[in-house]
Order: C-alpha cells, then sequence, then structure tokens
C-alpha cells in the first residue's frame, strides 16, 4: 500500500514539473501560446502629465475645448458680439434624422436660453405644434446639425420678436400671444422661400 502511494506521489510530482516548464511565460498571449505579441511604439507627440493624471478634470475639459474645431454657428451664441443671437430670436435648425446623414428633419422655433459650456454648448427652442407646446435642446457642436437658419431676429424697439434683454425666457411658456406672432413670422418665412424658389425655378 505504501508503495503505491509513493508511485502516485511521484507521478503527481512529475506531472506538475513538466505543466510548469510547459506553461506560457508572462509575456506571451495569454489565449494562445504560440501567438506574437508585436510592441507598439511610442508616441511622437505624448500627452502632458495633467491630461494622464487630472486632479479634477478641468485640464482635460480646456484640452478639448482647444483641439476641437469649433462650429460654424459659435459666433451666433457666444456672450458677446455684434452677430449675437439675442433671446426671442426665431430659428430654423435642420439635423440629420440618421447616421447616415440621408435625411434630415427641420425644427423652428424660439429662442428661450442658451446654455455656454465650451464644446458642450447648447441651446433651446420653443414651437407650438398641434396646439401643444414642443421644446428641443440641440448641441452647437453636434455632427448631425446641418444648418442654423436666422428666420427672425429680435430687434430693439416695440414689437412682438423684440430683445428680451435676458439669458432665459421661460416665462414666454405662458404669453401665447407672444408664440403665435412667432408662428406667423414663420409662416411669412416659409412663404417667402417658397415665392424664392418658384421663381428660380
Amino acid at each position: 500500500m505504501s508503495r503505491s502511494l509513493r508511485t502516485l506521489q511521484a507521478s503527481l510530482k512529475q506531472s506538475t514539473r513538466s505543466f510548469a516548464s510547459s506553461a506560457p511565460s508572462s509575456s506571451a498571449y495569454p489565449f494562445n501560446p504560440a501567438a506574437l505579441q508585436k510592441s507598439s511604439p511610442a508616441p511622437s507627440n505624448p500627452p502632458p502629465q495633467n491630461l494622464l493624471t487630472p486632479k479634477n478634470g478641468w485640464s482635460l475639459i480646456m484640452h478639448l475645448n482647444k483641439s476641437i474645431t469649433p462650429s460654424p454657428y459659435a459666433h451666433l451664441f457666444a456672450r458677446r458680439g455684434a452677430d449675437r443671437l439675442p433671446t426671442g430670436s426665431v430659428l430654423t435648425v435642420v439635423t440629420y434624422s440618421d447616421p447616415q446623414k440621408k435625411s434630415i428633419s427641420p425644427f423652428s422655433g424660439v429662442l428661450m436660453g442658451v446654455n455656454r459650456g465650451g464644446v458642450d454648448t447648447s441651446f433651446r427652442l420653443r414651437n407650438i405644434v398641434n396646439k401643444s407646446g414642443v421644446e428641443m435642446t440641440f448641441k452647437l457642436n453636434s455632427p448631425m446639425i446641418k444648418e442654423i437658419k436666422i428666420v427672425k431676429r429680435a430687434e430693439k424697439g416695440k414689437g412682438q420678436l423684440r430683445d428680451l434683454k435676458r439669458a432665459k425666457v421661460n416665462y414666454l411658456r405662458e404669453r401665447p400671444s407672444v408664440m403665435a406672432a412667432i408662428a406667423r413670422a414663420l409662416k411669412s418665412a416659409k412663404a417667402e422661400e417658397t415665392a424664392a424658389a418658384k421663381e428660380s425655378s
């Protein structure tokens, strides 16, 4: 009995030794020891240290704001500038409906406010659709935006579409008369576009 036990222990030691010798090295591919691993070349322009280990993420946000190409419509939603769109202006945003950018979908409405955050800048439009208020938020730097058209700019002076001199005009949700004026402005703009298309054809 002891001889058979010693034989079994010797065979176990030999199998363990052979398994350890045939085990792949730590640098080999774990799922296929025969696979060859190529070392990746070092980057020509290594990122700065503050991007590799950011403390609060602010350095990464600043890097994105500088590296990403700004939208061609960024000047319309800037905090200051002659071309800046005041709240109360009427816009039409044409967006792509599918990732292949084969179909488009327009949305028109009054500019309710702008949230400025660098590459994450967004703006909100409101319109009346089937007697119900509909609001949509658009990202300014989104690749799905094809075009932003200015239907009517809010100006100084008296009138329904005047410069409201406020950053947010959420109170317009309770002003149906203003929304009716915006609807008339959209209809007149659409009629002008239709007439221009007929003349060109």
